[in-house]
């Protein structure tokens, strides 16, 4: 994250996440965040810089996505509101990791995958290849005035390049190891540079003057982490160990102060005194003393699955569970069970509809999944089984809450097994159905309480009349996601969801092409419905191939004649890439759940 000072003393709040192409920008230390508009609606950024000198100038390094674009640098000089592609012709398959800029702004360096260094000197307009490194692959590098440091990929020490924003000189390796040390990790900012030492006399070694001098290491702050934040009062300096943490405002003494979350992955002093800090897992947090926080901003992660539970939103994402209370009222949503980086991926969440607190879920736990059950309305959760396979959808019977089905997939001794489990006694015991291929998305039969529609992707839709015991071929069209809709009268209509939306009024037996107005390839991946009016969401896709098949994510469509005209209806989305629908039919709200946008509602 960076805070980018303006001339008037406010500042400009600039915050990246892994799971977004853009990031978050606040203009008021964190009270509002606009989402910044990307140049490309493809799911590729790698770096997003900002400008001291110019906080409005911002800076984002994207990946290759073949099919679409090559992998290069983009500039906006207001605030992401439009981009400009920048002159730069990487070698193949490379891309910039990282970039760093000069505090005036004019000269950038970017890191490759591979270590090598590519630089401009006007602001990004044009770039040459320049060997500041020594022929040294770096994976790390900083700015400190008109330095560069970095660290080789194959050394545990640090290097600079004085005068890299003039007539960079050879790199020189910086003097402050003794022989057995090594560094574990470092950061730099404005001047200052902090390393956590290992080995013999080892502990936090601190350089004020961009290397050129350092302090003894702190013995008192072996290991750990190190982060530094350049401040017009001093650089500030945040070591986090593994039961304390410390902070240095400036004046060259260490406080223990208290942190926000697991860990902080960045932070900001402000010009107008305070700091935001950034907790990768649990969110951004306001604090005027290291001792209160106050969450200002959850976790951009990408929102996977969306249910509304007897008053609560319940947000599945790949780090846990968030949950917040109906209304939504602010940032500051419940995560039941806890939340971590990797490791924790809700799937797909059903409610019984007989009773909106009886919640089922899938979830993906490293190398093995579970499948959980609430009666709370997500506040808890019981396991009922884990495998060591991946498992998908989850449905639940619309008359037994102890029938329930997911799709699974394993692969045992080479042998390929794709199916449904199903338990008729709320998960105490499962039968394995083999159907050949696994599922995304189920929708209950409104005409038979044994009736299951399954959306199978590129395999199409199937029926099943025994709750998974059997099945029935449909359509081999793809079918990422499935929705019945009624009329009322008992009739029924299918339609799935694809690189088309489709449907069918006599049970599947054949299909018609909805038309959309919507520019572009897309693919539908979720259904959601209220008062007869339809809502599809789409999101980016890549498919390997020769050509790749790539579809960016249009949004939000909505439907008024039950599925056969289709229409934008994402407004001012910031994401076009939406993963997960759900309706709140008390509250009147559609609520999306997109890929690194968080979850975003729209008044019905």
């Amino acid at each position: 994250m960076q805070c980018l000072a303006r001339p008037d003393g406010s500042s400009l709040l600039l915050v990246t996440s892994p799971a977004t192409l853009g990031g978050f920008w606040s203009e008021d230390n964190g009270d509002t965040w606009h989402a910044v508009k990307a140049p490309t609606p493809y799911p590729v950024g790698t770096s997003l810089l900002g400008s001291q000198a110019n906080p409005e100038r911002w800076w984002l390094a994207t990946t290759s996505l073949p099919g679409a674009h090559k992998s290069g640098v983009f500039r906006t000089d207001d605030k992401g509101g439009s981009w400009e592609r920048l002159d730069i012709e990487l070698p193949k398959n490379e891309y910039f990791q990282e970039l760093s800029a000069h505090r005036e702004g004019q000269v950038l360096v970017g890191l490759t995958a591979s270590g090598d260094t590519f630089v401009s000197r006007d602001g990004g307009d044009t770039w040459q290849a320049e060997d500041l490194t020594g022929g040294r692959p770096a994976f790390k590098l900083a700015f400190l005035g008109d330095d560069l440091v970095f660290q080789p990929s194959q050394e545990g020490t640090l290097y600079a390049v004085r005068d890299a924003s003039g007539e960079p000189q050879p790199p020189v390796e910086l003097k402050f190891l003794e022989d057995g040390q090594f560094i574990h990790s470092w950061d730099a900012d404005g001047r200052t540079i902090g390393a956590v030492v290992l080995g013999r006399e080892g502990g936090l070694a601190v350089s004020r003057d961009a290397g050129d001098t350092w302090d003894a290491p702190r013995k008192d702050l072996y290991g750990g982490s190190v982060l530094v934040s350049a401040s017009p009062t001093g650089d500030q300096i945040l070591h986090q160990g593994s039961a304390i943490t410390q902070l240095d405002s400036g004046d060259g003494e260490f406080r223990k102060v208290r942190r926000p979350g697991d860990l902080v992955a960045g932070f900001c002093p402000l010009p107008e005194g305070g700091w935001i800090t950034a907790d990768r897992v649990h969110g951004l947090y306001s604090t005027a003393n290291w001792k209160r926080f106050g969450r200002v901003g959850v976790p951009a992660a990408p929102v996977t699955a969306l249910a509304v539970s007897e008053g609560a939103l319940l947000a599945g994402t790949e780090t846990g569970l968030f949950r917040s209370p109906l209304p939504v009222a602010g940032p500051d949503w419940e995560s039941p069970g806890g939340l971590f980086i990797s490791g924790n991926h809700i799937v797909d969440m059903d409610v019984w509809a007989e009773n909106p607190s009886l919640v089922w879920r899938t979830r993906r736990i490293n190398l093995y999944c579970t499948a959980e059950r609430s009666t709370d309305a997500g506040q808890t959760w019981l396991q009922t089984a884990a495998w060591p396979d991946a498992i998908f959808a989850v449905h639940i019977h619309p008359q037994d809450p102890d029938r329930v089905m997911h799709s699974f997939g394993y692969l045992n001794n080479g042998i390929e097994t794709l199916g449904v489990r199903t338990t008729t006694d709320g998960g105490s015991s499962w039968q394995e159905r083999d159907h050949g291929r696994f599922y995304l998305d189920f929708a209950a039969d409104p005409s038979d309480p044994d009736g299951v529609w399954m959306a199978s992707y590129t395999n199409g839709l199937y029926y099943s009349s025994d709750f998974g015991g059997s099945w029935e071929a449909k359509t081999t069209d793809e079918a990422n996601t499935v929705l019945v809709t009624t009329d009322g009268t008992g009739a029924s209509r299918v339609l799935i969801g694809g690189e088309a939306i489709r449907y069918s009024d006599d049970g599947g037996t054949s299909f018609h092409t909805a038309r959309i107005d919507v520019d572009g390839s897309l693919r539908v991946v979720a259904f959601a419905q209220h008062d007869g009016v339809l809502f599809a969401a789409t999101a980016s896709i890549w498919y390997p191939g020769n050509p790749p098949v790539v579809t960016a994510g249009r949004g939000v469509l909505r439907s008024k004649d039950n599925g056969k005209t289709w229409h934008n209806a994402s407004g001012d989305l910031p994401f076009h890439d939406v993963r997960a629908l759900t309706v709140d039919p008390g509250g009147r709200y559609l609520y999306a759940g997109l890929q690194g946008g968080s979850v975003h509602r729209l008044a019905l």
